[in-house]
C-alpha cells in the first residue's frame, strides 16, 4: 500500500445520495479541523446506446452531454448547500467519467483519507454493501472511512468541544 499522505486532501465520493452528502458534510467538518482541503468527487459513466437519431430526437435528456451537464448541476449544488455559505475548506468538485471505485481508488493515491456514505438499508443490503464503497476499501491507497448511516455529524462537534484532545476519528 505505501506510506500514507496524513498532510494530503480528504477525498469524497459524491453520487447525490442522503449518504454521500452525510460523508460530505462530515469530510468538511474534518478538513476544518486538519487544515486540508476537500475534493468533492461524482463519477460517471455513459450508457448512451443510440441506434439512429430516432432515441435522440425523442430524449435529448439521453445524449451524454445533456447528462454529464446535469451531474455537473448536481454536484455543485451539493457542495454549495454542503458548505452552507462558509469558505473553508478549500473545496475542489470534479465530475470524472469512468468506473466509480477505479476512480476514486485512482484519485486516493495522494489523499490523506477517502471518505464515503454508507447506504445500507437492511439485511439485504448489507451484504452487498454497496458493491464501490466494497471495492473501494479493497483498492483504495489511502484510509478509507465510511459515514454510517443515522450517524448525526453535530455529535461530532459536541464530543470535540467536551474532549478537546479527542481526536474525531481515532477517539
Amino acid at each position: 500500500m505505501g506510506t500514507v499522505n496524513y498532510d494530503g486532501p480528504l477525498v469524497v465520493g459524491i453520487d447525490g445520495s442522503q449518504a454521500s452528502i452525510r460523508a460530505l458534510r462530515w469530510a468538511l467538518r474534518e478538513a476544518r479541523v486538519r487544515a486540508a482541503s476537500v475534493y468533492a468527487i461524482m463519477v460517471w459513466q455513459s450508457h448512451a446506446v443510440l441506434a439512429g437519431p430516432g432515441p435522440l430526437t425523442m430524449h435529448p435528456e439521453l445524449a451524454p452531454h445533456h447528462a454529464r451537464e446535469q451531474r455537473w448541476r448536481d454536484l455543485t449544488s451539493i457542495v454549495r448547500t454542503c458548505l452552507g455559505g462558509e469558505s473553508a475548506p478549500e473545496v475542489h468538485a470534479e465530475l470524472l467519467e469512468g468506473h466509480p471505485a477505479e476512480v476514486l481508488a485512482d484519485r486516493s493515491m495522494k489523499a490523506a483519507m477517502l471518505v464515503l456514505g454508507d447506504q445500507r438499508h437492511g439485511r439485504v443490503a448489507d451484504v452487498v454493501l454497496g458493491s464501490t464503497a466494497l471495492r473501494c476499501i479493497h483498492k483504495a491507497r489511502c484510509p478509507v472511512l465510511i459515514v454510517p448511516t443515522g450517524m448525526d455529524i453535530g455529535d461530532i462537534d459536541e464530543e470535540a468541544a467536551e474532549n478537546p484532545g479527542l481526536d474525531p476519528v481515532l477517539g
